[in-house]
This record gives structure tokens, C-alpha cells and sequence, in this order.
């Protein structure tokens, strides 16, 4: 088998990795360059409590997705060369009011029935936890076991472990259209004129996702959903665990960067820093971490989050082409859902059963009617 794989970010780099260590033919064909869109500007989280709003299929999903990372993860670095920084510090979502206290309050009852380790913290055991935390937090929920990754190193070592295993990548490499025949997708073509034969395509292009052309028919709407990130310059071990509230969140790296974000902004293809979104983030980010006001800037960037309709991940067969598997609108959780994805495209590609249900997720929602659109303000 041969598969084409459009898009080099970390969901694409997964995959290739998985299906190129099950013996297959992989060419990756990325529109600009290796892993510098979502997958650069993310913070990193391997945190389905954190990212899960309700309980429902998409909690269930995560849940499945951190499993699924900590079992490769080992075997990801060994194989890479590259140490993703998994680090276990856990996460500490605080609340500043009575109505955040509350909604905290109901995530942790919910969470508890569908399965999630947390922890209830007063105040004073939240500030002993982490120390730089304002003193103006009424209630804290800790989930232990909901992480973190360098997600830059993470997607470089998706990248090197699959080429370990013979997968190719190609970069400036826009695709413009599946090539299909009475059987379906037969290959893929280039912005340039030119076609690649395969057996199999996936399309992994995040919030391009929805420009391939020849998948029309599916009535999937992508688009994307810009974040932005501040980025300061801090000694190393200052925070501890990741700090999540109602406006943002603030994440270290190993080598001290602290990484504050983020807000969700319709804006089109447009990847700016501005000067209100930097106003937000650095707002809620002093109001999780007052002493951040003294620390040195480094940097700011913004980047896309890849969005589906209805915000829930698409994975499985387009519902009008034979031979095209979907991979894409993985929202904010594409880190932490990257080594699911993989797992479950590869399983698809060999005819395996995945480890989960994939209806909710089908592409086939769309065109059938059952996908409930979800507007970004309602979801926020």
C-alpha cells in the first residue's frame, strides 16, 4: 500500500509514523513548511480534563487520546532521537469568583462519573502547590495527571521517527486536488500541474483542511480559529504545574520560557499578533500570575486552530470518495490527540477495528445532517 498524506503538522506526522511502521509506502506533502502551523504554536497541553468542556464523546476521546500517548511515547523518543519534554506537573484550573468556583465545582462532579483524576484544593493548599499563583483565587480543581509536552519537539520527533521507518516528506508541496477514477482517489495533484499515485489519501491539512478540491460532496466546513501567545523569559522551575482559568492559561518549559495564551478569534487566514489580543492575554495571564508583570518578554505569535462546524475532530472514510480518510478539525486538542489519531488511522488503513467508536466523529455527519454546528462565541 501506498499512502498520501496532505499535511506535515503533528496529526500528519503521526500518522505517517504509524502507517510507515506498519510497512507502508508514506509521502507526506506539506503546503510550506514541517510542522510550523498549529502544531508550532500550541502550548503543549496532554490535558483531557482541561480540554473537555462536558462529558460526552469528545471527554471520552481525550481520555483515549492521553492513553494512547503514554503508551508510544517512549517508544516515540527512543525511535526519534528527540525528547518531547513530557513533563508531569500536572494542571491547577483555578477559579477568581464565586461563578468560576461554581462551574469548577460542576466539572469536578461530572468529571469524577466519567472517569477523571482530580482534586478539590482550598486556597491556601492551591497557593502551596504553586506559589506564584495570585492570592486572589477562591478555589482550585488539580488534575494530577493531565500534562504537558514541548509540542515543537514533539512534532519534530513524530517527523524523525517516521522518516526512521522510510516515510517521505515533501515541503513547499501544495495539493490542489484529489485524483479520482470510477474506484475512487487514485492519487493526489499539485498546485504545480504535477500527480502522485497512491493507494490511499488522508487528509490531514488542518484548516485547509476543507480547500482540497474533489471532496466538495462532503459539506465539511473547515476553518480556522486564531490564537495568540506570549512568551516570557523566566528561571527555570518557577511555575510548576500549568495554570488554567477562565481567561487563559500559562505553561514553563524546561528551559524557563513561560508561555501565556490564548484567546479564539474568527480572522480568516490571518495569523497577526495584535495589540488586542495581546491586551487579553497578558490580562488574564497577571491575574493567574500577578509577579509576571517583572518578568523579561521574549516573543509573541499567533497561529490557526483547525476547526470543524460542529468543533469535534473528523476521522474516518469520506462518505462520497473511496480510498480518502479524514484526519482533520482537531480544534485545540491536536497535541494531545495526535498519537490517537494515528493510532486509529493506521488501524483503518489495515482494516483493523479501531480502540473507539468513530461515529461521532464520522465525515459522514455532515452530509447526513447529524452534525450539530457549534457557533465559537456559544462554545466559549
Amino acid at each position: 500500500m501506498k499512502a498520501l498524506i496532505i499535511g506535515g503538522g503533528i496529526i500528519g506526522s503521526s500518522i505517517a509514523w504509524r502507517l510507515a511502521s506498519d510497512g507502508v509506502e508514506v509521502v507526506v506533502f506539506e503546503r510550506a513548511r514541517l510542522g510550523q502551523e498549529a502544531s508550532w504554536a500550541a502550548v503543549g497541553l496532554i490535558g483531557p480534563q482541561a480540554e473537555a468542556h462536558e462529558p460526552g464523546v469528545f471527554f471520552d476521546l481525550a481520555l483515549a487520546g492521553k492513553r494512547s500517548f503514554d503508551e508510544i511515547v517512549e517508544r516515540l523518543t527512543r525511535e526519534s532521537g528527540i525528547d518531547p519534554e513530557y513533563d508531569h506537573e500536572g494542571v491547577l484550573y483555578v477559579a477568581f469568583n464565586d461563578a468560576e468556583k461554581a462551574d469548577l465545582q460542576e466539572r469536578a462532579k461530572w468529571q469524577r462519573a466519567a472517569g477523571g483524576n482530580l482534586e478539590e484544593l482550598t486556597p491556601r493548599e492551591a497557593l502551596k502547590l504553586a506559589p506564584m499563583l495570585s492570592e486572589k483565587v477562591i478555589g482550585a480543581l488539580h488534575m494530577p495527571t493531565n500534562w504537558r509536552v514541548e509540542n515543537r519537539k514533539l512534532t519534530q520527533a513524530y517527523i524523525n521517527a517516521a522518516l526512521v521507518k522510510g516515510a517521505t516528506f515533501r515541503e513547499g508541496a501544495r495539493i490542489d486536488s484529489i485524483v479520482t477514477n470510477a474506484r475512487g482517489a487514485t492519487g493526489v495533484r499539485l498546485g504545480d500541474g504535477s500527480t502522485e499515485s497512491g493507494d490511499l489519501v488522508i487528509n490531514a491539512a488542518g484548516s485547509w483542511a476543507g480547500e482540497i478540491r474533489g471532496l466538495e460532496d462532503d459539506r465539511i466546513r473547515f476553518y480556522p480559529v486564531r490564537g495568540q501567545i506570549l512568551c516570557f523569559d523566566a528561571r527555570p522551575g518557577l511555575v510548576g504545574p500549568s495554570l488554567l482559568s477562565a481567561g487563559g492559561i500559562i505553561v514553563q518549559r524546561r528551559d524557563g520560557r513561560i508561555l501565556a495564551g490564548s484567546v479564539f478569534e474568527e480572522a480568516g487566514f490571518n495569523k497577526s499578533v495584535t495589540l488586542d489580543g495581546m491586551q487579553r492575554v497578558s490580562q488574564a495571564a497577571r491575574a493567574l500570575v500577578p509577579t509576571l508583570k517583572s518578568i523579561t518578554f521574549r516573543e509573541a505569535w499567533a497561529g490557526f486552530r483547525p476547526a470543524s462546524a460542529d468543533l469535534l475532530p473528523v476521522l474516518g472514510p469520506s462518505p462520497t470518495v473511496s480510498n480518502v480518510l479524514y484526519a482533520a478539525g482537531h480544534f485545540r486538542s491536536g497535541i494531545l490527540l495526535s498519537a490517537i489519531t494515528g493510532e486509529i488511522i493506521a488501524d483503518l488503513a489495515a482494516g483493523r477495528k479501531p480502540s473507539i467508536d468513530l461515529a461521532p466523529f464520522s465525515p459522514a455527519r455532515f452530509r447526513d445532517g447529524t452534525a450539530r454546528p457549534v457557533k465559537l462565541a456559544d462554545w466559549k
